[in-house]
């Protein structure tokens, strides 16, 4: 085994641990202090929260859908365009399917600042799977297919997004920090092992 397939493997494997893990205990250790860090250090004002949310609910999703596969197929050609839209199939119906498995609580109001009345389980995060099916196989395909300042400029791009995302769903106390990390993990792990077959 390929020493690229066994850090895979490695990180499947943990990735299957965490979420396991997730429907035992309602949050992993430092998610509350975390939260309460990032909710403390961002202005009162949530507003652009909620819109970077928005974005991964419909009608909006769709532009990253056909983001993805625009900027796909620019890279990397029709075949990795296609790749994108399967990878954000894949990752979306995991997530359904997963979500009443794990059955996850949300944050607790009585823990952190939770804003409106997110509804349904914490884990995994359908915004962050929507998010990393896209924006996260930009950045995977870039790494793979691209190279030099084109490839920096784009892994930069998506990192900021994907860590913007993150925030956006910790200060709003839709989900708990692990909660987006760990999708994001499982998203990456997909996204990585579709993009072999661009």
């Amino acid at each position: 085994m390929r020493a690229r397939d066994s850090v895979w493997l490695a990180l499947l494997i943990l990735a299957a641990v965490l979420a396991i893990s997730l429907k035992v205990v309602p949050y992993l250790p430092g998610d509350v202090i975390l939260t309460r860090l990032v909710q403390s250090v961002l202005p009162e004002s949530k507003r652009w929260a909620q819109l970077v949310s928005a974005i991964a609910e419909m009608p909006w999703v769709l532009i990253l859908i056909a983001a993805a596969f625009f900027f796909s197929w620019l890279i990397a050609g029709w075949r990795a365009a296609l790749l994108s839209v399967a990878g954000f199939i894949g990752l979306w119906l995991l997530g359904k399917g997963l979500g009443p498995i794990i059955a996850q609580p949300r944050p607790s109001p009585e823990l952190v600042q939770v804003t409106g009345s997110p509804s349904g389980s914490a884990f995994p995060s359908i915004f962050a799977l929507s998010y990393v099916s896209t924006v996260g196989f930009l950045a995977v395909l870039s790494a793979v297919k691209t190279s030099g300042k084109l490839r920096w400029v784009i892994l930069s791009v998506c990192a900021f997004l994907l860590l913007i995302g993150w925030i956006a769903r910790v200060v709003l106390g839709a989900h708990w920090p692990s909660d987006v990390a760990i999708s994001y993990l499982i998203g990456l792990l997909w996204v990585s092992l579709l993009i072999r077959f661009a």
